[in-house]
Protein backbone atom coordinates (compact mmCIF):
# COMPACT_ATOMS: atom_id res chain seq x y z
CA UNK A 1 0.00 0.00 0.00
CA UNK A 2 1.39 3.42 -1.02
CA UNK A 3 2.42 5.73 1.78
CA UNK A 4 1.02 9.29 1.90
CA UNK A 5 4.38 10.90 2.72
CA UNK A 6 5.10 12.27 -0.79
CA UNK A 7 1.69 13.98 -0.94
CA UNK A 8 2.13 15.34 2.58
CA UNK A 9 5.60 16.64 1.71
CA UNK A 10 4.21 18.26 -1.44
CA UNK A 11 1.41 19.96 0.50
CA UNK A 12 3.84 21.16 3.16
CA UNK A 13 6.18 22.55 0.49
CA UNK A 14 3.27 24.31 -1.23
CA UNK A 15 2.10 25.76 2.08
CA UNK A 16 5.60 27.04 2.91
CA UNK A 17 5.94 28.54 -0.57
CA UNK A 18 2.64 30.38 -0.22
CA UNK A 19 3.67 31.58 3.24
CA UNK A 20 6.97 32.93 1.91
CA UNK A 21 5.30 34.78 -0.96
CA UNK A 22 2.33 36.08 1.03
CA UNK A 23 4.09 39.04 2.76
CA UNK A 24 5.12 40.65 -0.53
CA UNK A 25 1.69 39.92 -2.04
CA UNK A 26 -0.01 41.64 0.90
CA UNK A 27 2.33 44.61 0.56
CA UNK A 28 1.44 44.79 -3.13
CA UNK A 29 -2.26 44.74 -2.26
CA UNK A 30 -1.68 47.59 0.18
CA UNK A 31 -0.10 49.64 -2.59
CA UNK A 32 -2.97 48.75 -4.93
CA UNK A 33 -5.45 49.89 -2.28
CA UNK A 34 -4.08 53.45 -2.32
CA UNK A 35 -5.59 54.59 -5.66
CA UNK A 36 -8.87 52.85 -4.75
CA UNK A 37 -8.88 54.70 -1.42
CA UNK A 38 -8.14 58.04 -3.11
CA UNK A 39 -10.87 57.49 -5.71
CA UNK A 40 -13.45 56.65 -3.06
CA UNK A 41 -12.65 59.65 -0.87
CA UNK A 42 -12.78 62.00 -3.87
CA UNK A 43 -16.08 60.60 -5.16
CA UNK A 44 -19.38 62.43 -4.50
CA UNK A 45 -21.20 59.33 -3.21
CA UNK A 46 -22.82 59.70 0.24
CA UNK A 47 -21.21 56.49 1.52
CA UNK A 48 -17.68 57.45 0.47
CA UNK A 49 -16.49 57.98 4.05
CA UNK A 50 -17.44 54.50 5.23
CA UNK A 51 -16.01 52.79 2.13
CA UNK A 52 -12.76 54.77 2.34
CA UNK A 53 -12.50 53.92 6.05
CA UNK A 54 -13.03 50.22 5.29
CA UNK A 55 -10.29 50.28 2.63
CA UNK A 56 -7.88 52.08 4.96
CA UNK A 57 -8.56 49.64 7.81
CA UNK A 58 -8.15 46.61 5.52
CA UNK A 59 -4.87 47.98 4.15
CA UNK A 60 -3.63 48.69 7.67
CA UNK A 61 -4.44 45.12 8.76
CA UNK A 62 -2.33 43.75 5.90
CA UNK A 63 0.60 45.75 7.29
CA UNK A 64 0.44 43.81 10.56
CA UNK A 65 -0.33 40.51 8.85
CA UNK A 66 2.51 40.60 6.31
CA UNK A 67 5.02 41.26 9.10
CA UNK A 68 3.59 38.36 11.09
CA UNK A 69 3.85 35.97 8.11
CA UNK A 70 7.37 37.17 7.30
CA UNK A 71 8.48 36.28 10.84
CA UNK A 72 6.64 32.93 10.94
CA UNK A 73 7.96 31.73 7.58
CA UNK A 74 11.29 33.57 7.85
CA UNK A 75 10.43 35.23 4.57
CA UNK A 76 12.03 38.60 5.21
CA UNK A 77 13.57 39.76 1.94
CA UNK A 78 15.39 42.85 0.70
CA UNK A 79 12.40 43.65 -1.52
CA UNK A 80 10.01 43.25 1.39
CA UNK A 81 12.12 45.41 3.70
CA UNK A 82 12.08 48.15 1.06
CA UNK A 83 8.43 47.91 -0.04
CA UNK A 84 6.78 47.43 3.37
CA UNK A 85 7.70 50.82 4.92
CA UNK A 86 7.28 52.47 1.50
CA UNK A 87 3.71 51.15 1.23
CA UNK A 88 2.97 52.38 4.76
CA UNK A 89 4.24 55.88 4.01
CA UNK A 90 2.35 56.08 0.71
CA UNK A 91 -0.90 54.97 2.38
CA UNK A 92 -0.59 57.45 5.27
CA UNK A 93 0.53 60.26 2.95
CA UNK A 94 -2.41 59.63 0.62
CA UNK A 95 -4.81 59.64 3.57
CA UNK A 96 -3.50 62.92 5.02
CA UNK A 97 -3.39 64.68 1.65
CA UNK A 98 -6.91 63.56 0.76
CA UNK A 99 -8.25 64.55 4.18
CA UNK A 100 -6.90 68.04 3.54
CA UNK A 101 -8.43 68.08 0.06
CA UNK A 102 -11.85 66.48 0.53
CA UNK A 103 -14.07 68.41 -1.91
CA UNK A 104 -16.08 71.01 -0.01
CA UNK A 105 -15.13 69.75 3.46
CA UNK A 106 -11.38 69.61 4.22
CA UNK A 107 -10.85 67.83 7.54
CA UNK A 108 -7.16 68.55 8.11
CA UNK A 109 -5.41 71.90 7.82
CA UNK A 110 -2.93 71.83 4.95
CA UNK A 111 -0.04 73.12 7.06
CA UNK A 112 -0.33 70.10 9.37
CA UNK A 113 0.07 67.79 6.37
CA UNK A 114 3.10 69.80 5.25
CA UNK A 115 4.70 69.41 8.70
CA UNK A 116 4.02 65.66 8.74
CA UNK A 117 5.44 65.13 5.25
CA UNK A 118 8.45 67.39 5.87
CA UNK A 119 9.31 65.37 8.95
CA UNK A 120 9.05 62.11 6.98
CA UNK A 121 11.26 63.37 4.16
CA UNK A 122 13.89 64.75 6.55
CA UNK A 123 14.05 61.62 8.73
CA UNK A 124 14.09 59.29 5.70
CA UNK A 125 16.86 61.34 4.11
CA UNK A 126 18.96 61.40 7.28
CA UNK A 127 18.56 57.66 7.82
CA UNK A 128 19.51 57.00 4.19
CA UNK A 129 22.68 59.07 4.58
CA UNK A 130 23.47 57.22 7.80
CA UNK A 131 22.92 53.87 6.09
CA UNK A 132 25.34 54.81 3.31
CA UNK A 133 27.91 55.63 5.99
CA UNK A 134 27.32 52.28 7.68
CA UNK A 135 25.65 53.92 10.67
CA UNK A 136 22.58 52.15 12.08
CA UNK A 137 19.99 54.44 13.63
CA UNK A 138 17.94 52.71 16.37
CA UNK A 139 14.18 53.20 16.25
CA UNK A 140 12.79 55.79 18.61
CA UNK A 141 10.84 54.40 21.55
CA UNK A 142 8.14 56.97 20.72
CA UNK A 143 7.76 55.82 17.09
CA UNK A 144 5.01 53.31 17.92
CA UNK A 145 3.06 56.03 19.72
CA UNK A 146 3.31 58.25 16.65
CA UNK A 147 2.10 55.43 14.42
CA UNK A 148 -0.81 54.53 16.71
CA UNK A 149 -2.07 58.10 17.13
CA UNK A 150 -1.72 58.78 13.41
CA UNK A 151 -3.74 55.64 12.63
CA UNK A 152 -6.50 56.59 15.10
CA UNK A 153 -6.59 60.16 13.81
CA UNK A 154 -6.95 59.10 10.18
CA UNK A 155 -9.68 56.55 10.95
CA UNK A 156 -11.71 59.04 13.01
CA UNK A 157 -11.31 61.83 10.45
CA UNK A 158 -12.33 59.46 7.67
CA UNK A 159 -15.52 58.50 9.53
CA UNK A 160 -15.96 62.24 10.19
CA UNK A 161 -19.64 62.26 11.15
CA UNK A 162 -20.84 61.76 14.75
CA UNK A 163 -22.31 58.35 15.57
CA UNK A 164 -23.70 56.46 18.53
CA UNK A 165 -21.39 53.49 19.18
CA UNK A 166 -22.66 50.98 21.75
CA UNK A 167 -24.92 53.67 23.13
CA UNK A 168 -22.11 56.23 23.41
CA UNK A 169 -22.23 59.39 21.28
CA UNK A 170 -18.87 59.96 19.57
CA UNK A 171 -17.94 63.03 17.58
CA UNK A 172 -15.40 61.34 15.32
CA UNK A 173 -14.19 64.56 13.73
CA UNK A 174 -13.39 66.14 17.08
CA UNK A 175 -11.77 62.92 18.35
CA UNK A 176 -9.73 62.67 15.15
CA UNK A 177 -8.54 66.25 15.53
CA UNK A 178 -7.33 65.57 19.09
CA UNK A 179 -5.57 62.38 17.98
CA UNK A 180 -3.98 64.26 15.07
CA UNK A 181 -2.47 66.84 17.43
CA UNK A 182 -1.08 64.02 19.57
CA UNK A 183 0.33 62.36 16.45
CA UNK A 184 1.88 65.65 15.37
CA UNK A 185 3.54 66.06 18.77
CA UNK A 186 5.00 62.56 18.68
CA UNK A 187 6.03 63.07 15.06
CA UNK A 188 8.05 66.17 15.93
CA UNK A 189 9.47 64.51 19.06
CA UNK A 190 10.64 61.42 17.17
CA UNK A 191 12.02 63.61 14.39
CA UNK A 192 14.10 65.53 16.94
CA UNK A 193 15.17 62.22 18.52
CA UNK A 194 16.46 60.90 15.20
CA UNK A 195 18.27 64.15 14.42
CA UNK A 196 20.03 64.18 17.81
CA UNK A 197 20.84 60.45 17.62
CA UNK A 198 22.30 60.85 14.13
CA UNK A 199 24.39 63.83 15.21
CA UNK A 200 25.87 61.77 18.04
CA UNK A 201 26.44 58.73 15.84
CA UNK A 202 28.17 60.77 13.13
CA UNK A 203 30.30 62.53 15.75
CA UNK A 204 31.30 59.20 17.35
CA UNK A 205 32.09 57.73 13.93
CA UNK A 206 34.21 60.78 13.08
CA UNK A 207 36.07 60.62 16.40
CA UNK A 208 36.70 56.90 15.89
CA UNK A 209 38.07 57.51 12.40
CA UNK A 210 40.41 60.25 13.65
CA UNK A 211 41.57 57.97 16.47
CA UNK A 212 42.34 55.16 14.00
CA UNK A 213 44.35 57.51 11.79
CA UNK A 214 46.42 58.79 14.70
CA UNK A 215 47.12 55.29 16.04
Amino acid sequence: MATPEPMADSNAHWSDEVGRRAPNILTGLRLFAVPVFVFLLASPTPTKDLWATAIFLAASVTDWFDGYLARIYRAESILGKMLDPLADKILVTAALVMLAAVPGEPRVQAWIVVVFLSREFIVTGLRSIASLQGVLVPASRWAKHKTAWTFLAIVCLLIHSPYHVLGVFIDFHRAGTVFLWLALGFSLATGAHYAIALRRLFRDASDSELSDRSA
